[in-house]
């Protein structure tokens, strides 16, 4: 298994501290966060130069604003210029990707905190867009990585059926499926059953407990998770995504406590290796 971090858990933290980190807990790959504006490119390749870490993925972000969609990155939205902010979007974080050898991208069909459907067409909106991204997602060489999100973040697509359905409708080489443990912990019956009904469409998984911490201060069966993804020759990133518990909004991650962003990153690959050793 190859193991990353997706950085955007570490908030303002500084990149070439988050690298320090992953390479003390002896990762393979961080996930970038998708804000290529944020980021010097040369710099970043620089950082990794001196490092086996590869970038794993670009991790897109997508904020949903009820009050002003055009803040929002909505691929699947009524407005056709809401639609096209996004695939624009979508195709900046897949150049950005190529640039820093990432083999997927995550996108999420719709926007984080879109829990109400605006028009029974979505659903084909967001087909039909990410149709569009495909074609630039080939000729980048970064998969996209359709992720389902549980249903009180997300009304379009929360579980790996839906998934599954959704990536065959678009139905392209370079859309595949991804799928997030915190997520599935509220959508799936069975997490392990889920990964091998995903098979070989699953290019990414994103990784943290039922609680959103780290793996082990839950409840989630990651040794079957880890059977399963054996069991499916599952060849990509696992990206730890855990979010220490702060005083503030989950998502305002500036009082975050150095100590936990640490132990979290050991805990996570320490308990996964065990396991992986011993299915």
């Amino acid at each position: 298994m190859k193991y990353a971090i997706s950085n955007w858990i570490y908030g303002s933290e500084p990149l070439s501290k988050s690298i320090e980190r992953l390479i003390r807990y002896d990762y393979d790959g961080i996930e970038i966060k998708g804000t290529p504006e944020e980021y010097d490119l040369n710099q970043v390749k620089d950082l990794l130069s001196t490092t086996k870490l590869k970038v794993s993925s670009v991790c897109g972000m997508w904020p949903w604003d009820a009050n002003n969609h055009m803040n929002s990155h909505d691929l699947a939205n009524p407005d056709p210029k809401v639609r096209d902010h996004a695939l624009e979007y979508v195709e900046r974080c897949l150049e950005f990707g190529n640039s820093l050898g990432a083999k997927c991208m995550v996108v999420v069909v719709g926007g984080c905190g879109k829990t109400m459907q605006l028009h029974e067409k979505e659903w084909e909106y967001g087909v039909e867009n990410v149709k569009k991204a495909a074609k630039k997602a080939r000729d980048t060489g970064v998969t996209i990585a359709i992720e389902p999100i549980n249903r009180y973040e997300l009304f379009l697509m929360n579980n790996v059926e839906q998934g599954l359905r959704f990536v065959q409708e678009v139905n392209a080489e370079s859309v595949k499926l991804m799928l997030d443990t915190f997520h599935m912990n509220i959508e799936e019956a069975d997490l392990p059953a889920a990964i091998r009904k995903a098979s070989s469409s699953l290019v990414h998984l994103h990784v943290a407990d039922s609680n959103r911490q780290s793996v082990g201060r839950g409840h989630i069966d990651f040794k079957g998770i880890m059977r399963s993804l054996k069991e499916i020759e599952f060849s990509g990133y696992l990206a730890m995504e855990p979010l220490p518990p702060t005083s503030a909004n989950v998502y305002d991650l500036s009082q975050l406590n150095p100590h936990l962003l640490d132990q979290y990153a050991e805990e996570c690959i320490a308990q996964l290796r065990f396991f992986e050793k011993t299915i």
